[in-house]
């Protein structure tokens, strides 16, 4: 019977990594004017969806004011990570344009992951991500995972993400941050926890 457990224990634990997600909320002013609007003006939620493989959604929530948009969303990303590959698959996919990696100071601190989105005004916009709009991102990349991007950057006040908001009152633009850096879940299964358990089962 305790065997029985254990293996339920461990398969429930395993699920629950493979579904590891990672939120970023976006309630602080790094550099810049103060996003219009309540916070968090944005989020980012990154899952883990098989081998390889995470989705990214970027919410511009409906919270920030009329006219803002998102124009950058600056990652950190452990470099054992290889070959990324990115497409938009939902929401409001004309939105995105690229990802790139490789180091880009920004704001004073340092980054190696960025995601570039449209900025063009023609039709009003229509292809920026405006308040209310999101857009999820499919990450491809060999030994990629959630947990990769849970990393502080170099230089400046370290943060694990920065997004660059335009279109503020004014003819003004901000970089946020978030404003407590934790994930709102991260679960992960380790090598402690299950010697712990095999522990547990030889007593």
């Amino acid at each position: 019977m305790k065997r029985i457990s254990i293996i339920v224990g461990l398969m429930a634990m395993m699920v629950t990594a493979k579904a590891a997600t990672l939120t970023f909320d976006y309630n602080l002013v790094y550099t810049g004017a103060t996003p219009g609007g309540g916070t968090p003006w944005a989020s980012v939620t990154l899952t883990d969806n098989g081998v390889n493989t995470v989705d990214l959604v970027v919410n511009h929530n409906a919270t920030s004011a009329s006219g803002q948009f998102v124009s950058l969303l600056r990652l950190n990303l452990e470099p054992t990570v290889s070959g990324i590959t990115a497409s938009a698959i939902a929401g409001k996919t004309a939105t995105f344009n690229s990802v790139s990696t490789g180091s880009a100071t920004d704001a004073g601190t340092t980054f190696d992951f960025a995601v570039d989105f449209n900025t063009s005004n023609a039709g009003s916009g229509a292809q920026r991500l405006l308040a209310g709009d999101s857009v999820t991102i499919k990450l491809i990349g060999t030994g990629l995972s959630t947990a990769n991007f849970n990393a502080l950057s170099s230089g400046g006040t370290p943060v694990r993400s920065l997004m660059h908001i335009q279109g503020i009152n004014g003819g003004l633009s901000s970089k946020v941050t978030e404003g407590v850096p934790e994930p709102a879940t991260m679960v992960i299964l380790g090598s402690a926890a299950l010697a712990a358990i095999v522990r547990k089962r030889r007593k």
